[in-house]
Formats: structure tokens, C-alpha cells, sequence
């Protein structure tokens, strides 16, 4: 817990950047550069992937003062065999850490934690600014800005936390692509495009933004060139944003879970059939379980329902089968599968789910986690606290979109968004009437850029900044009659949440609507019951859609952080494109260089892009073929040989696929499984 499609280019130079091919320094070959500079080398990092220097100065205030006014964009600074600082950039924070998660801070002086993030689905976020004297770095990253050590043990210089690459050498940035009717967010596992990719089809194409490619670290403001997006960040500013007087906010993400659904529980229990064919799924027949807990608890059910299919994935994690937690409730970065909460039953984990993380946690004001009641990302809502994964609230949000599509859209804007338009320090209080007495006002505050509110109704009250209109609003805590926090009550007998008097009132020039919520109205009582759900905008033929991983492991392949292996040497394509379909996928093979192949032999390096209703690319793993050429040969036990003697030669899959005993070294071990395998007497891949 704390845990494809063809792209429209808008321009020639946002298509060059996509595609060129980059084989760009690592940080251990940048380590490894020779240079004649004592102190600090300016540096060209060239689009080809090479470091040319530029000139040597004995401070890095020298050379940052140069750097900043020359005209080449592709200057960075080297000092201790390291790029230190860059005109543009982007962070790799995909390190290996103790904690497993890289804390992001206030301010370069570390005054206090605001999130934390974990590299993995996605590693890469926009490099703002150095502070040259301790290491520390400037970020933005999923709607937050903050700062990130060097190193996770500074005294101790252990566990670097990320890597500066320059703009000149990243070949894959995330970047969100707008469809006819989607919105999609492409997150590459790190800046090189040697990992492949995650695709999240998380909501329905902004009114905003017309067809095709466009970056954004905040899911709000778009560009479509990444230093312009740089230069505003940099500055405080979307000046050059495509949308900067309009920004997006998606509905799922921003939906508040003071809220309820238009869904009843056969229509939960018919998706969750229709997506996942596994018989043993947790979540099967739990439609019940979430509507009830929705009317009892005051929490959205598809909110928990997307939550639910997004951690464990559609029911089928370990954590699900073996401990009933659909949740990652208390699954921690490091030891998920220990650490996380067992539970009785499926519907005691979704009641403990509702009321004590949600009602009484995560979506109370008075909680130190509250950051916002709706999904988010790492700059407001659940996303802040919740998980590690910069795209949680996203990823939530997609299956959330996902059921609302299969039946047409019933929910969507159903309520009326406004989001807080700016951080008032802790002023906006909610009123028990407009004008009138604060609500709970110890703690009930709205104080965070972005947070969102359900407008009920608009109502005229006194001025506020020239403005009489006020919003009533649903409470995000639960109150009594006279609309006081309850208090925290989370044992039994539990406290419910009385809809129809959960009323507030806050000024309208607070805050910022984004939606009119002229969907359908909303139903005050549970969801009608069709036999057949009404305006079901796909054919009975519609695809069932299975998580990914279940998908490769059905047929007989192993699934790990985006990685595909357990595939014989000499398989062809034909027949790894065949066993994933009839497991359920849509499949396509590109080659290293990314061109399509749909025959020959398979090996180390291609990528297996597997659809089902969401899009993952898998590079492949043969464990022992270290050339890619889906054999294992004397070729191949000689470069495992070279890589122990100089270390040189082997990167990415290909020395991955070295690893034969996956021990997390190269060793004789693994040159002798090679020639054993070779002579017929083992089998480097039985891992």
C-alpha cells in the first residue's frame, strides 16, 4: 500500500524526440569517463548519447553561471564523476533504497515529509533545481513539488535516490495521449525505453485538448513541448500550457467519496464477471458488501470497489486469496505479503475498509492523513498518504472509468465539482449556513490547491471577495445534528453517516468549478435493479478483460515489474503470440528496436505488448541468452565470462538474462549453469 495505440503528433519535433534512438551514458559509465577536469567539467550530453566536454572551472557557481548563459540546451554540469546539474532534465528516481520508497520534503532543508514516491510503473520526474551544498534536489512529480536527497543515508553517501538524465538523452518520458473519447497516460518504467511501458486509460478525453501527444506532471496543464513545460515549472507558471486558462481535472480522480453511485450491487457483481474469469477471485459476489457499506458509511462503492480491483488485482493477489485483503491494507513498501492485515472474510475487510480507513481515516478532516476526500495524486486526495506509487489515484480512477463506460456512463458528472482554487493558509472554514458558525472549526479547514467539494446547491450569503454566491456542499466528516464532528468512533457500535443532513456552506470565491454535474442525477436511495442495465454502449460480444499478470501466468509464463520471462529458448513468435492470446490477451512483438515482428525466434530484449483492456509492454527475460537472439550458444557463456573479468559489455535484459541463478550477481555460477546447459545437463531458464 504505502507503497497501444498509434500516437498524432502534433509537431516535428515532439515526433524526432519520441523516436530517436538513444543509447545514452549510464551513471556508472558517466563514473567511469575519463576526464582531465578537477573540480567541476561543463559538459554537452548529445542527442547520439555522447558526453563531449565543454570547459573545466574550479566552483560549480562557475560553471552553473555559464551553463545558464550559453544558448545549448544540452549543458550539464559533472563534479565527482557525476552529472550534478543540467539546463534540462529529468530525474530516474527507479534506485534501490532500504526503505523501499524515496521521501519527498517541504524544502531542501528537509522540514518536513509531504509524500513519498517509488519508482517501478513509472521513474521519472521533471528536475527543477540543485542545492549544490548537500545533494538535495528540486521535483515535480503527479501534482507535487518538493525536494529529494541525493542519498537515502547522507552521512553514509548509501542508497542513491535518483540519477539526473538529460533532456538530449531521454527517449521516454511519460506523456498522456488524447483520443476521440479517451484520455490515456503512457508511464514508461524509466527515461530510456528499456523497460517497457504501462498504459492507463484513466478517463474521457478533456473538452479541452484536441487529438494526440502532450506532456504534464500534474494531470491539470498539458504542453506539448517539454522544455516549455520545464521553463513554467521552473518559474511557478503554465504560461505555455495548451490549456493554461483552463485546467483539467478528471472527474474519477476529483469525484469526492462523500458520495454515492448510480450503481447497485448485480451491476458491481456482472462487471467484475465480466472482467476477470478467475472462479476464485475475492471479489466475486461483492456488490452487496460495497453498496452497503456506501449507504451505511457515506463512502462512494465504485471508489472502494476501484480501489479494491487495483490492489489486488481483480481479486486475485496473494494477499487477497490468502488474507482476504482486497485493500494492500498495511502492506508496506518492503514486506507487502507479511506486514499486510488479515481479515475473516472478504466483507470484514470492505466494512473495515469503509468506516475505520475511510470514514474515520483517510476522508476526516481531523485525521493526519486527510489531504483531500477524493482519489488524487501526490498533490491532493488519498494518493498523498496512501500508496507510493505516484499514479495510484490514476490507476484507481481507470477502473472506475472502465465500469461507468461498460454501462454507459451513468455516473459521470452526476455531481458538481469545484476544487479549491488556491492555498488560503488554512482560512476556508465551512459554515453550519452561509456566513454563519464554523463547522468543527478546530480542524474542519480546507487548505490544500485542488481539493475538491460536491456542490449540492449555489446560494446567496455574504460577500466574499466580491462574490455573494456560496456552495452548499456534502461535509466531508461525519456530524451530528448539529452539524459538530462526531468524533473518532471506530469501534463498535459504529456511527453512521446520515446523508440527507450532511450539509455545509463555503464561499464560492474559494473555489473553482470544474463540472456543471448535469450527468445523471444522482440517486438519494439505492440504485435501481435492471435485469439488463440500461444504455450499454458495448455488444454482448464485448472482450473479457483480464488483469495482465493473469494473463501471462496462465500461460505459463512468469510476470514480474514488467518483465516476461520463463520462455524455452528457440520459442517463436508465432507461438508466444499464440499462447497470450488464448489466454485472453491481445499481442504484439516488436523487436529492440521497436519495430513490429510477427514471426521468427523470440529473445532477451523484444517486447510483448499485451492488451486487455488496459495495454502493458513486457520486455522479454531468457535467462542465459545474453545477445538476444532467443538461443543459448558458447557466445553466450563467453560474454558472461567477459562481464565477471571487466564488468563491461552486459546492460539492461541482457544482463539480467546473465543472471541465470538470479541470485542478484554474475558469478562462475552462472558461466558454468551456461556451458552445463550447453552440454545438455541443465536448464538456465528453471527459474
Amino acid at each position: 500500500m504505502k507503497k497501444s495505440k498509434i500516437l498524432f503528433i502534433f509537431s516535428l519535433t515532439v515526433f524526432c524526440f519520441l523516436t530517436t534512438s538513444v543509447n545514452a551514458l549510464t551513471a556508472a559509465e558517466v563514473a567511469a569517463r575519463p576526464t582531465d577536469c578537477a573540480n567541476y567539467e561543463l559538459a554537452s550530453a548529445e542527442p547520439d548519447g555522447s558526453l563531449n566536454k565543454v570547459a573545466c572551472y574550479n566552483t560549480y557557481e562557475e560553471a552553473k553561471q555559464v551553463m545558464n548563459s550559453t544558448a545549448n540546451d544540452n549543458l550539464v554540469i559533472v563534479g565527482n564523476r557525476r552529472i550534478v546539474d543540467a539546463k534540462y532534465a529529468m530525474i530516474d528516481y527507479d534506485q534501490s533504497t532500504e526503505t523501499g520508497y524515496t521521501s519527498v520534503y517541504s524544502d531542501k532543508y528537509l522540514s518536513s515529509e509531504i509524500t513519498y514516491i517509488r519508482g517501478g510503473n513509472s521513474d521519472d520526474a521533471v528536475f527543477l533545481e540543485l542545492d549544490a551544498a548537500t545533494g538535495r534536489i528540486k521535483i515535480k512529480v503527479s501534482g507535487t513539488v518538493g525536494w529529494i536527497k541525493r542519498y537515502e543515508n547522507e552521512s553514509a553517501m548509501s542508497y542513491p535516490l535518483y540519477d539526473i538524465v538529460p533532456l538530449s538523452w531521454v527517449k521516454s518520458p511519460s506523456y498522456y495521449q488524447v483520443t476521440g473519447s479517451d484520455l490515456i497516460h503512457h508511464l514508461p518504467r524509466n527515461v530510456y525505453n528499456t523497460k517497457g511501458e504501462n498504459q492507463l486509460v484513466i478517463g474521457k478525453k478533456p473538452s479541452m485538448l484536441n487529438e494526440g501527444t502532450y506532456y504534464s506532471y500534474d494531470g491539470n496543464y498539458f504542453y506539448t513541448d517539454l522544455k516549455q513545460m520545464i521553463n513554467d515549472y521552473k518559474q511557478g507558471t503554465y504560461q505555455n500550457a495548451v490549456n493554461k486558462n483552463n485546467p483539467f481535472y478528471n472527474y474519477y480522480q476529483y469525484l469526492s467519496f462523500r458520495t454515492k453511485t448510480n450503481y447497485n450491487a448485480e451491476n458491481i457483481n456482472q462487471f467484475i464477471d465480466a472482467r476477470t474469469s478467475n472462479p476464485n477471485s475475492k471479489l466475486k459476489n461483492t456488490g452487496q458488501y460495497f453498496i452497503e457499506n456506501q449507504n451505511n458509511y457515506g463512502i462512494n462503492a465504485i471508489l472502494m470497489l476501484a480501489i479494491g480491483i487495483n490492489e489486488s488485482g481483480y481479486g486475485t493477489s496473494n494477499i487477497a486469496q490468502t488474507k482476504n485483503n482486497l485493500f494492500g491494507l498495511n502492506a508496506i513498501d518492503k514486506t507487502p505479503g507479511q506486514s499486510a492485515d488479515y481479515f475473516a472474510s472478504v466483507a470484514d475487510c470492505i466494512g473495515e475498509f469503509a468506516y475505520v480507513w475511510l470514514d474515520y481515516g483517510f476522508v476526516q478532516p481531523g485525521d493526519y492523513r486527510f489531504r483531500g476526500a477524493n482519489l488524487g495524486n501526490k498533490g491532493v486526495g488519498l494518493n498523498i498518504k496512501y500508496a507510493s506509487d505516484p499514479y495510484w489515484g490514476e490507476k484507481a480512477a481507470q477502473y472506475y472509468y472502465d465500469l461507468d463506460k461498460y454501462y454507459g456512463f451513468q455516473d459521470y458528472e452526476a455531481y458538481a465539482i469545484a476544487v479549491l482554487n488556491n492555498n488560503y493558509n488554512n482560512t476556508v472554514y465551512p459554515k453550519k449556513t452561509p456566513g454563519g458558525l464554523n463547522v468543527s472549526s478546530s480542524f474542519y479547514q480546507y487548505k490544500v490547491a485542488g481539493s475538491p467539494v460536491v456542490v449540492l446547491e449555489e446560494v446567496t450569503g455574504p460577500n466574499v471577495n466580491g462574490n455573494t454566491t456560496w456552495y452548499k456542499i456534502m461535509s466531508d466528516p461525519t456530524l451530528d445534528g448539529d452539524l459538530e464532528y462526531i468524533g473518532d468512533s471506530k469501534s463498535n457500535p459504529r456511527v453512521t453517516y446520515p446523508w440527507d443532513t450532511m450539509h455545509v456552506y463555503v464561499p464560492a470565491s474559494y473555489f473553482y468549478k470544474v463540472n456543471s454535474g448535469e450527468g445523471v442525477p444522482p440517486t438519494p436511495e439505492e440504485p435501481t435493479d435492471p435485469e439488463v442495465p440500461p444504455e450499454v454502449p458495448e455488444t454482448p460480444e464485448e472482450p473479457q478483460h483480464k488483469p495482465i499478470s493473469s494473463i501471462v501466468q496462465e500461460a505459463s509464463y512468469a510476470y514480474e515489474n514488467g518483465i516476461i520471462s520463463k520462455i524455452q529458448p528457440g520459442t517463436s513468435i508465432e507461438t508466444i503470440k499464440g499462447n497470450l492470446t488464448n489466454a485472453g490477451g491481445v499481442v504484439t512483438v516488436t523487436d529492440p528496436n521497436g519495430n513490429t515482428v510477427e514471426s521468427g525466434q523470440i529473445g532477451t530484449g523484444y517486447q510483448v505488448h499485451i492488451t486487455s483492456g488496459t495495454t502493458e509492454v513486457l520486455t522479454v527475460l531468457i535467462y542465459g541468452d545474453t545477445d538476444g537472439n532467443g538461443a543459448i550458444s558458447a557466445v553466450d557463456y563467453v560474454r558472461v565470462k567477459n562481464k565477471i573479468m571487466d564488468g563491461g559489455g552486459l546492460q539492461g535484459a541482457y544482463e539480467k538474462a546473465a543472471d541465470v541463478n538470479k541470485d542478484g550477481t554474475i558469478s562462475a555460477v552462472d558461466y558454468v549453469n551456461i556451458k552445463n546447459y550447453i552440454m545438455g545437463t541443465d536448464n538456465v531458464i528453471s527459474n
